[in-house]
């Protein structure tokens, strides 16, 4: 299943590139090229294709948090406004699982508090090719091994379908990217992780692999406050084609280039490594946990 919802993925990212009529610049390429947005598109309606077969309700969180996007892509919400719908749309799918024995009274809670802040921090560590989606990829392919290793098998399969899905959009996101993703690529990965982290009591693990979000997130709100994607101002980049972070708000990918400048690949590699690091760290405990 996971190589037929790559390939759906890939054919049809391919299809969007040349079709796709809303664009952004790519803000750290000399000649701040138009590059198609939305592409994420694809794996969103690869994801509603593919993980039925597992469970059909899995694909509920992606759907809204990928239609939310979809309009802000097109009309850009306000912060506020996205919270609200996520955190809405959040309790009344909790208050679902609740009744149908998924999850307990005090989680629909914690569901909905999950999706509205982790759909967000998936939006908001983004900037650079292939980062978002990379680090996507990277969460959602250990949060599946952790649930293999719990014995959670549907949740195991769901997740690597939707690994498969994102790479698809992957191959033509990374550096030098031919489509972005857009909102409606960026947060179902925060909104369906949180769903699964919940339901199958993944909270640690969770919590672990997503540290480089939060710590993200966390710069960003101490140094500048709360503020929309948009506002987020890109970095220098140098006449040696290397990033420099000169001043302005703290971000994850900023306080990394405050010590050394680096081409946007390098710095897109370097979080992917500093991702997986997290990643091994949950797994370590997630083995802990069940085998010692």
């Amino acid at each position: 299943m996971e190589i037929f919802a790559f390939l759906f993925s890939l054919g049809l990212t391919y299809f969007l590139i040349k079709r796709i009529n809303m664009f952004g610049h790519d803000l750290h390429k000399k000649d701040k090229k138009k590059i198609p947005e939305m592409g994420g598109i694809a794996p969103l309606l690869s994801n509603i294709l593919f993980i039925p077969f597992i469970k059909v309700f899995y694909i509920i969180p992606i759907v809204f948090s990928g239609l939310l996007g979809i309009i802000d892509d097109i009309s850009k919400l306000k912060p506020k406004e996205k919270l609200i719908f996520l955190f809405i749309f959040s309790l009344i799918f909790g208050y679902f699982l609740y009744i149908n024995g998924f999850i307990s009274l005090w989680e629909v809670l914690l569901l909905a508090v999950s999706i509205t802040v982790f759909s967000n921090l998936t939006n908001m560590l983004a900037g650079f090719n292939g980062l978002e989606i990379g680090l996507g990829i990277i969460s959602s392919f250990f949060l599946a091994i952790f649930c293999y290793i719990y014995g959670y098998y549907d949740a195991y399969h769901a997740l690597l379908i939707f690994s498969a899905s994102y790479f698809g959009l992957f191959i033509y996101n990374k550096y030098p990217a031919k489509v972005f993703p857009g909102d409606v690529g960026t947060l179902p990965i925060g909104a369906f992780l949180s769903t699964l982290a919940v339901i199958y009591h993944q909270y640690i693990p969770f919590l672990i692999i997503m540290t480089p979000y939060i710590v993200d997130a966390s710069l960003k709100f101490i140094t500048a406050g709360v503020m929309s994607r948009d506002e987020h101002k890109p970095t220098v980049l140098g006449e040696d084609n290397k990033l420099y972070y000169i001043s302005g708000y703290l971000s994850l990918p900023r306080l990394i280039l405050k010590f050394k400048p680096m081409k946007e690949w390098q710095l897109v590699v370097v979080l992917y490594i500093i991702e997986i690091i997290f990643c091994i760290i949950a797994l370590i405990f997630v083995i802990n946990s069940k085998f010692i």
